[in-house]
This record gives C-alpha cells, sequence and structure tokens, in this order.
C-alpha cells in the first residue's frame, strides 16, 4: 500500500527521489527543533497577542520534520510553490505508513489554519489547541531522531 501511495505522489509531480544527504537531514532536525524549542519557552505567554507567532513556530517546526522524513526516506518534494506543505506533510504521513496518524491529521488542520493566519483570515487559537500542536509536534520530533538514529546505522553497519 505504501510503495502504491508513493508511486502516485511520484507520478503526480508531487515528490522525487532525492540522494541521500545526511548533512541536510541533521539541517532540517536542527531547525526544527530550534524551533519547537522557541515555541516552547512563549508558550506560557498566552494572552499577549503571539499565540500566532508561537503557533507558526510550532508549525514550522513540524513542515522541516516532515521534510526531514522525506529526505531519510530518499525523496523530496518537487514543488516549492501552493501545496507544497500539503505534499511534504501528506507524504510523511505515508512514509511514516500510520504512525501518529493522529497527529498527521491535526498537522494537516494546523496547515489549514496557519494559512489562514498568514493570508490575513485570523481566526485565533486556543491554549488547548496550542498545547496541543505542541505536544503533536514533539513527538514528531522525537520520531524523526529515530529515523535518523536508524539511518545512520544503517550506514555504519
Amino acid at each position: 500500500m505504501i510503495l502504491h501511495e508513493l508511486q502516485i505522489l511520484i507520478n503526480n509531480n508531487s515528490i522525487e527521489s532525492f540522494p541521500l544527504n545526511l548533512k541536510g537531514i541533521e539541517i532540517k532536525i536542527e531547525k526544527a527543533e530550534g524551533l519547537y524549542n522557541f515555541a516552547s519557552k512563549n508558550l506560557s505567554g498566552m494572552g499577549t497577542g503571539d499565540e500566532d507567532i508561537v503557533y507558526n513556530n510550532i508549525y514550522d517546526s513540524i513542515r522541516l520534520s516532515c521534510e526531514a522524513i522525506l529526505l531519510i526516506n530518499g525523496y523530496r518534494a518537487k514543488t516549492s510553490g501552493e501545496g507544497h506543505h500539503y505534499i511534504v506533510i501528506n507524504a510523511a504521513a505515508i512514509l511514516l505508513n500510520g504512525q501518529l496518524s493522529h497527529e498527521f491529521k491535526r498537522f494537516q488542520q494546523m496547515r489549514k489554519k496557519r494559512n489562514r493566519i498568514e493570508y490575513g483570515d485570523f481566526m485565533g487559537i486556543s491554549e488547548a489547541e496550542l498545547k496541543q500542536a505542541h505536544t503533536d509536534a514533539m513527538f514528531l520530533l522525537i520520531k524523526v531522531k529515530e529515523l535518523k538514529s536508524e539511518l545512520n546505522e544503517q550506514i555504519n553497519r
């Protein structure tokens, strides 16, 4: 099933094979961690008007983690314009083959909300929503680090 879904993304020119680049993977993970850590430090500032900034940092951490998952598996998104984030999150979900499925559903919801925030239709972010996003991003970062560690073990055999 996973191969079929990946083949559809390849056939649609959504993703492409990409040579293994350990440094590129490390950079994505480091940036994702940095954004996540910034959000963590500012998570307690609810009600200060910075919720959208914290939310965007969590979202960008998730997006970069998803990009790292693609790179670890030898892929990258082909598009850099409209639809790029959807493709990256969707492809990462496919590659994880059902792992974190509830989180990936929420990631796509976050993507939609982040677009509304970014492009002027701000709807507000609840404290519960922000904390859930923060927790989901943490689980994804843990997973991507596990995948990176497994890749390092394979290379070093």
